[in-house]
């Protein structure tokens, strides 16, 4: 400000010398660092014995670093999670609706029982009965990226005409999944040893395409 006699105020002379301070930028190896201790103390502990500060001693950085960047439990739960789809392969963007959905089944199948990874995604599932906040940010920000590449694959079927038009996305996508969940639990059990993603897909996709009766009758 200039004041009488054209003076400059001490303030003024502050602010335009020094130059406006930009945060520093956000260090990624930390984030992973923080992520993936996050993981190891959900394999080892589970949730019981999940805390911020035993991620922060784990990941070797203070407990203020970690609520930086999750200010919740909750949210640094799910922000590890994300890490879990690091290992999903590319969803195939060609070839018929059937083969398409085995390929993506057998992945699900496969992951839920044969890592780490896996292993803790059932548990989130499970812990969300309890926690329904934790429910909905593990759906929203974890699962509905999964199952978009489902509904993808079926929005195609119905382009092309190798599926009903009326099909309901949201219901089919549930149904496909499910089977490969149980399967995948009880993966060395007699009840899914003889069952295949194949065999599965199948019946599923027998109530969604048009069968041949209803086409003539077009």
């Amino acid at each position: 400000m200039t004041l009488a006699g054209g003076a400059v105020r001490d303030d003024d002379v502050t602010a335009a010398a020094v130059p406006l301070r930009k945060g520093r930028p956000r260090d990624e190896r930390i984030d992973e660092d923080v992520t993936a201790a996050a993981l190891d103390l959900l394999a080892t502990e589970g949730f019981d014995r999940f805390t911020v500060e035993a991620v922060a001693v784990a990941a070797g950085v203070a407990k203020t670093t970690v609520y930086r960047r999750f200010p919740t439990r909750n949210d640094l739960i799910v922000g590890a999670l994300l890490r879990l789809n690091d290992d999903i392969p590319p969803p195939p963007v060609a070839g018929p609706v059937r083969d398409r959905l085995v390929l993506v089944l057998q992945g699900i199948r496969r992951r839920t029982t044969e890592s780490v990874r896996g292993r803790i995604l059932m548990q989130v599932i499970s812990e969300g009965q309890r926690d329904p906040d934790l429910a909905a940010l593990v759906h929203g920000r974890v699962l509905a990226p999964r199952r978009q590449v489902l509904r993808d694959i079926i929005a195609d079927g119905i382009a092309s005409g190798e599926l009903r038009p009326d099909v309901d996305i949201d219901t089919v996508v549930p149904v496909l999944v499910g089977p490969m969940l149980y399967l995948g639990m009880w993966g060395s059990a007699e009840v899914a040893l003889g069952v295949t993603v194949e065999s599965v897909v199948d019946l599923v996709l027998s109530g969604l395409t048009s069968s041949p009766a209803s086409s003539s009758a077009g």
